[in-house]
């Protein structure tokens, strides 16, 4: 699975296996039918939500929990065996296996691919709220990566030392590695998470419930501790984007942008250091409490943008006292993190 990057204090990729681990346009109608919603004239812009599904009745919320249970099994057997022996090409072959299984899966339970799947055209304002959402969503994935650290015993972060070194080591190419690492897993990881999966629970009334499940399913489904937190934070923010827009390309487009920004830094920073400098940061001896600091203070913005993100996907529930809320709640990550950075300086 990867969607962010462990390289250093940069927030791993989610995909990088563990050492032993494996690791349509929307139907506008020329006129309304009767009894139906108002249609959007032609050219509109308008945030509205493009035939948000009410939940297939074959798709239950149980069948959902098992589904995801089945990829993790396959991702645990398979995908391990095909990780571990095969490298970047197992890596690449676990993928499309997702990908594969969540087809095969949608067309075995009788359901139209557009319906578990669903695809409408990106329009401007779903283009940039899906980015400032996106924004936010990498900032908050900083913040939980510092309280990860925090949090967790040595032991736990030392498993971490070793994982770039998959991806980079061995003088792969820039354009493969964003292959592997960005394309793939935007495109097969959200057919399972965002449509095999989440399809189950588009009946369940709270939108907030659905994220959050989604969110600690694509937690779950990376198998570690260290990266858990920052992976359910990205999970439910993609899925926020699809309950919202109901549109699958949207979360794919994030997860690749997502993915493809670490990687970069990531490659960047090992053409910059030397070989031995990567290969000797030890995890173990970073301190906690100063690069949670840092990390809050580069995060201090996102509450701002996850609430400008959520407006432009949806319009219609906004509130405007949430920047307050959002103003308040930035303006505590940048106080507590200035304080925990500075008091690591008078130690």
């Amino acid at each position: 699975m990867n969607d962010s990057m462990n390289n250093n204090n940069i927030p791993p990729m989610e995909n990088a296996p563990q050492t032993g681990a494996p690791v349509t346009p929307a139907a506008f109608a020329p006129q309304s039918a009767p009894g139906s919603a108002p249609v959007a004239p032609a050219g509109s812009d308008a945030a509205t939500p493009a035939a948000a599904p009410q939940g297939n009745p074959k798709l239950r919320p149980w069948q959902g929990v098992i589904v995801q249970a089945g990829f993790l099994a396959l991702f645990l057997t398979a995908g391990a065996y095909m990780q571990n022996n095969w490298g970047r090409v197992g890596l690449v072959t676990s993928e499309f296996m997702f990908l594969v299984a969540a087809v095969i899966y949608c067309l075995a339970r009788r359901v139209k691919l557009k319906e578990m799947f669903p695809v409408h055209k990106i329009t401007v304002t779903d283009f940039f709220g899906t980015l400032i959402l996106g924004a936010a969503g990498f900032l908050l994935s900083l913040v939980a990566l510092g309280i990860s650290i925090v949090i967790l015993p040595k032991s736990e972060l030392a498993t971490a030392n070793g994982l770039s070194e998959f991806l980079y080591g061995g003088g792969t190419s820039y354009l493969f590695l964003v292959f592997i690492a960005a394309f793939m897993p935007a495109l097969c990881e959200e057919a399972m998470e965002r449509g095999a999966v989440m399809s189950h629970f588009r009946s369940i009334k709270k939108d907030w419930v659905i994220v959050l499940i989604m969110g600690l399913f694509f937690g779950i489904m990376h198998m570690s501790p260290l990266r858990f937190l920052n992976t359910a934070t990205l999970g439910a923010i993609l899925s926020y984007i699809v309950v919202k827009r109901n549109n699958i390309l949207l979360s794919m487009m994030q997860h690749f942008l997502h993915n493809g920004f670490t990687l970069t830094i990531s490659y960047l920073a090992s053409l910059a250091l030397p070989k031995s400098a990567m290969s000797s940061v030890d995890m173990t001896a970073i301190n906690g409490a100063s690069t949670l600091g840092v990390y809050m203070i580069l995060g201090f913005a996102a509450p701002v943008l996850l609430v400008c993100g959520m407006m432009l996907l949806d319009r219609k529930n906004h509130k405007p006292i949430r920047f307050a809320y959002a103003g308040a709640a930035s303006a505590l990550l940048l106080v507590v993190g200035a304080m925990l950075t500075f008091s690591a300086f008078l130690r």
